[in-house]
């Protein structure tokens, strides 16, 4: 007997796809959905199986359309995981109390304005094009790595590429987004990707920059850097299955139907973001708060940006993954340790206003 619950329970024609859509059959005990959704890849052998298991027939949706889209089972299999990830502690709000003074903590309730696209990294699934979902939880998310990429991408975009013919000014705030972000990667190596991409917008700032990196650090080599921010993962509450299918220019058929995984619109999450200022340490808070509210007032800039305009989704120039720009105020909190009381905002502007009035109130 084979203990490999893929071998096991394997799917061999459309009367398993059905029995595995409604816990019957030999899949009576399989409850789990996200089980169930890893099972409908046993279908792949066969191309009219496949198709199947992905969507079901014209007229009566089964295998992942019907879990996600038509009897919602996803979706609450989603809210269930949601509550398990929150009772652990892990998508929770955090308390900057005992951290350095001018550490400062966003928080911020997002609801999409439209869907977010993402590329999951599992081997095998039932369609090509899986949203990135948690490994443990199933649950679908934008990883720090994503936000924090995303946010460098932004701020670059609208901080840096308006300095080029500056190559000083250039060269100071891409020292700043360095303190931000860390060090981008082998930039003693030969410049490729985002290096190279820096270094040919403004060539006179590149060894001025450099320069400051070696000056600031002491050090003859670039210094290997951390940025001072820290992303936490955003858990989205909803899944949804959607369809694009190409026409022959000829024909004007469309024979190949696209099948991909997306968060949609209205889907809820939270975004959150740490700063420590460890890089202004050994001096007191009344030398470094004018630098710690501006670096904040950059950083709201560039997520304003990101969320409202050039978005933080897979196909984001298309329109991709950005959000509507009101919420719960009472659920949203910015914290300045040791320098402000809690601040509460439901929308950007309101958070850039509050933001001006604790600059202004220590110049």
């Amino acid at each position: 007997m084979s203990y490999d619950f893929y071998t096991n329970f394997k799917i061999d024609n459309k009367e398993d796809v059905d029995n595995l859509i409604s816990t019957s059959g030999k899949f009576a005990n399989i409850e789990d959905v996200l089980s169930r959704v890893m099972l409908l890849m046993t279908a792949l052998k066969d191309d009219d199986l496949k198709d199947y298991a992905r969507v079901g027939e014209r007229n009566s949706p089964c295998g992942l359309k019907a879990l996600i889209h038509s009897n919602g089972n996803y979706n609450d299999y989603l809210k269930y995981k949601l509550s398990e990830i929150s009772l652990i502690g892990i998508n929770l709000p955090i308390d900057i109390l005992n951290l350095p003074e001018g550490s400062w903590f966003i928080e911020i309730p997002l609801t999409l304005k439209k869907p977010f696209i993402s590329k999951d990294d599992v081997p095998l699934y039932i369609i090509e094009n899986p949203v990135r979902k948690d490994k443990v939880f199933g649950v679908p998310f934008t990883s720090a790595m994503a936000w924090k990429g995303n946010l460098r991408w932004t701020m670059m975009k609208i901080h840096l590429e308006s300095k080029t013919s500056d190559p000083d000014g250039f060269a100071e705030t891409r020292y700043k987004h360095t303190l931000l972000f860390g060090i981008e990667k082998e930039i003693e190596a030969e410049a490729k990707g985002w290096i190279k991409y820096l270094d040919e917008l403004c060539p006179d700032a590149r060894e001025r920059y450099r320069a400051k990196l070696k000056k600031e650090f002491g050090k003859e080599e670039t210094p290997s850097l951390t940025g001072m921010l820290y992303f936490y993962p955003t858990f989205w509450n909803r899944i949804d299955i959607e369809v694009i299918n190409p026409h022959d220019r000829k024909t004007k058929i469309g024979k190949n139907p696209i099948y991909y995984e997306v968060v949609p619109a209205g889907a809820k999450g939270f975004f959150r973001i740490l700063y420590l200022p460890f890089y202004y340490l050994g001096k007191t808070l009344s030398e470094i708060k004018i630098k710690i509210i501006k670096d904040l007032k950059e950083v709201v800039s560039g997520l304003k940006a990101m969320m409202l305009t050039y978005g933080f989704s897979a196909k984001k120039s298309s329109g991709y993954g950005v959000i509507e720009d009101n919420w719960d105020k009472e659920v949203s909190r910015l914290v300045i340790n040791r320098l402000s009381n809690t601040v509460r905002f439901s929308n950007f502007k309101e958070l850039e206003e509050e933001i001006k009035k604790i600059l202004e109130a220590e110049l």
